[in-house]
């Protein structure tokens, strides 16, 4: 895969193409507002709402973040705390897991945790937890004794899929700087003023460099020097592997973003309409509260009769089209596709499976629900940053 960042007008563009030079994931962010995403605050709660079981909590002047109470979480509390719950006045360390997507406010969490390439340290956790996507026995009998003596009362650890064949040296060296990075942030955090930025996380395109599998990563490409200097100091720090993928892109004759056409790509993505090669087309409206994806036969029928096994094809071409556009524009929360309709149990269970062997190759998690009695297909996909189409607006 290849990654390619470019900064155009005010926005910093984030593309990810794969090993065929399709663009896979496409972000665009303002350079002049980045994301507060992952960061760490010492947050003040304003308000505690029962009857939604959630409080309310600002961490910059003026910005106030939703925060749920329904999970089990052991707050750090700085220097005013009224119990172990939290309670109006209270100071508390949050960091923010979902940024404010339209009319919703930032979401906030007391559950801290800090991703490394391997590992992910989650504060309140216990024992050691492996990725589901880790399924060779020797690695996780391998990975189990590495971290058996993780016996810290206050943070847990996720081993990540990235783990997967390291060497021990290198994933006990991330347990060390996370867990230092940990207390440092703990034993100053709790001594700062309301509002403090206690920890701030990289931009997005240093993300997608660090869960991007070294395996998979063949290149990091970028026109702008600043954003080169970012990439250079994190992998010289980080992921020393990777320094010589990253390539500093000097010919003026012709602009990096005219090179990967991406006004175009921003253009097709940001359209309704997508057509396929079969003449068919899906049609996809971002709605308040869910995503909506129609498919149409369009030019590929063209007037003649077809049966399920046509209509397969179909909807197979589409599903794959469906999947790419949510990860290429990142929709996100419920989503209903409306496939051509087929009287087959045994196609339409063919592409149920197809969705969900599509779906686990998304980084973002995707769960494929069901087919509805209507023969819609509901989909959801966790929310996490903004849709393309809310970034540009």
């Amino acid at each position: 895969m290849r990654l390619v960042v470019t900064k155009r007008e005010c926005y910093v563009y984030s593309v990810l193409f794969d090993e065929k030079n399709e663009p896979v994931e496409f972000y665009a962010e303002p350079a002049d507002t980045p994301s507060r995403l992952g960061n760490i605050y010492l947050g003040h709660v304003n308000n505690i709402v029962k009857n939604i079981d959630a409080a309310f909590i600002e961490i910059e002047e003026g910005c106030m973040c939703y925060c749920s109470l329904k999970e089990k979480t052991s707050y750090l509390f700085g220097s005013h705390a009224n119990s172990d719950r939290l309670c109006m006045g209270d100071y508390v360390l949050v960091q923010v897991e979902k940024e404010n997507i339209k009319t919703k406010q930032p979401s906030v969490t007391g559950k801290l945790q800090l991703t490394g390439k391997y590992l992910v340290l989650v504060h309140g956790m216990k024992g050691v937890r492996i990725s589901n996507r880790i399924r060779q026995k020797e690695e996780i009998d391998r990975l189990k004794v590495l971290f058996s003596n993780c016996e810290n009362e206050n943070y847990g650890l996720i081993i990540r899929t990235n783990a997967l064949q390291m060497s021990n040296e290198q994933l006990k060296a991330e347990e060390a700087r996370l867990a230092s990075l940990y207390r440092q942030i703990i034993t100053t955090g709790v001594h700062k003023t309301k509002g403090s930025l206690l920890y701030k996380s990289f931009p997005w395109y240093i993300d997608l460099l660090r869960d991007l599998p070294a395996s998979e990563l063949t290149e990091v490409v970028t026109d702008n020097k600043d954003i080169f200097a970012t990439f250079s100091d994190y992998t010289e720090q980080f992921q020393p592997e990777d320094t010589k993928k990253l390539r500093l892109y000097k010919d003026e004759n012709l602009p990096l973003a005219a090179l990967y056409s991406l006004q175009r790509l921003e253009k097709e993505a940001l359209s309704k309409h997508v057509w396929l090669k079969s003449g068919a087309s899906i049609v996809i409206e971002p709605t308040e509260t869910l995503t909506v994806i129609d498919v149409n036969t369009g030019k590929a029928i063209n007037g003649r009769k077809a049966g399920d096994e046509v209509f397969y094809k179909i909807n197979e071409e589409a599903a794959r089209e469906c999947m790419r556009q949510l990860r290429l524009r990142n929709l996100s929360g419920m989503i209903l596709i409306d496939f051509i309709n087929m009287e087959s149990d045994v196609y339409n269970e063919k592409l149920m499976n197809l969705l969900k062997e599509l779906a686990a190759k998304d980084r973002i998690p995707v769960n494929v629900v069901d087919m509805t009695g209507l023969r819609l297909v509901e989909l959801t996909r966790k929310k996490v940053k903004k849709p393309l189409h809310e970034m540009l607006s």
